[in-house]
């Protein structure tokens, strides 16, 4: 029996037409499978002593009883919402108000050399970044202390101090994904109605009138959209940190997954680490929901 959808076309003819499409989709499906879903099926270690041992025994929830009385644990948890948080604090703007600036300007060839030029530090892997900030602020040849020593002034480990350190985070972060997401807003502006400025304009209304009435309004889907999509990776954050962190700042920038991957990873004890992956995927979980339902309020729709 072959099914049907709501336009009344059966669902073979559908997939026949798009096959071409769906083909496309399959590595994409694949990699969320593989890397995603299958991972899913190890949860049940949680509740076993599994790691580099030959015996494993079911120890129930001895290891979430560890994890909330971990001094280290909180602290990573600690430092997770301290530098996630800044990231998206200090981040969410920036992208948006890119967007708005090339928007403004009237060159083609002036917008496609700036998107351009933003853009290109997004496809560097996070260990390309991590050198280049490294080689920056290094205090014997890194420009930045160059300059602190032109002006007198003693150079700054700024990659060894605790005191600079979530700053640097924030900052590479900021200077990675900013291209990104200003491109996704840049495309969100070119589907707002040009005739809804025109009518704006004969109306009196100023440069600021319009950008308040008409173009955030138009983007808001798109602005909370993004809201959405970074809450979920709140308490994701890993690659960033395991590539520019080192025993001098632990206590301000060991964050969750770093403690999951020396846990797991180096010092063999897998069940416990999953425990705590698990209990990181609940909170984004609940973030997530939770933003969900506060654009519901405000969209008159959920995104998810």
């Amino acid at each position: 029996m072959d099914m049907k959808r709501k336009d009344g076309k059966p669902l073979s003819v559908v997939i026949k037409r798009q096959k071409l499409l769906i083909l496309m989709l399959v590595p994409g499906l694949l990699w969320y499978l593989i890397f995603k879903y299958l991972p899913m099926i190890s949860l049940g270690l949680a509740f076993t002593d599994y790691g580099f041992r030959a015996k494993v025994s079911f120890i129930g929830l001895d290891n979430f009883k560890r994890l909330f009385t971990s001094v280290i644990f909180w602290n990573a948890f600690r430092n997770t919402l301290i530098i996630s948080l800044a990231n998206i604090i200090f981040y969410f703007p920036v992208p948006l108000i890119i967007a708005l600036m090339i928007n403004e300007l009237k060159s083609f060839r002036a917008k496609k050399a700036i998107q351009f030029l933003i853009y290109i530090p997004y496809f560097f892997s996070w260990v390309v970044v991590g050198s280049i900030f490294v080689n920056l602020l290094s205090p014997s040849y890194g420009p930045v202390n160059m300059l602190i020593k032109a002006l007198g002034k003693d150079p700054i480990y700024f990659m060894a101090s605790p005191d600079h350190f979530r700053s640097i985070i924030v900052g590479s972060y900021i200077w990675r994904q900013m291209g990104y997401g200003a491109v996704i807003y840049i495309a969100a502006l070119t589907t707002i109605d040009p005739q809804l400025y025109e009518a704006a304009t004969i109306d009196g209304a100023g440069h600021w009138q319009r950008l308040y009435h008409i173009t955030l309004p138009s983007m808001r889907s798109t602005i909370v959209t993004m809201l959405l999509l970074n809450l979920a990776h709140v308490l994701m954050i890993f690659e960033q940190v395991l590539v520019m962190y080192n025993a001098a700042v632990y206590d301000v920038a060991d964050v969750l997954q770093t403690y999951v991957y020396r846990e797991g990873v180096l010092a063999g004890d897998i069940g416990y680490s999953i425990a705590v992956g698990m209990f990181t995927s609940i909170i984004s979980l609940i973030l997530v929901l939770s933003t969900n339902k506060i654009s519901a309020k405000f969209l008159e729709e959920p995104i998810l």
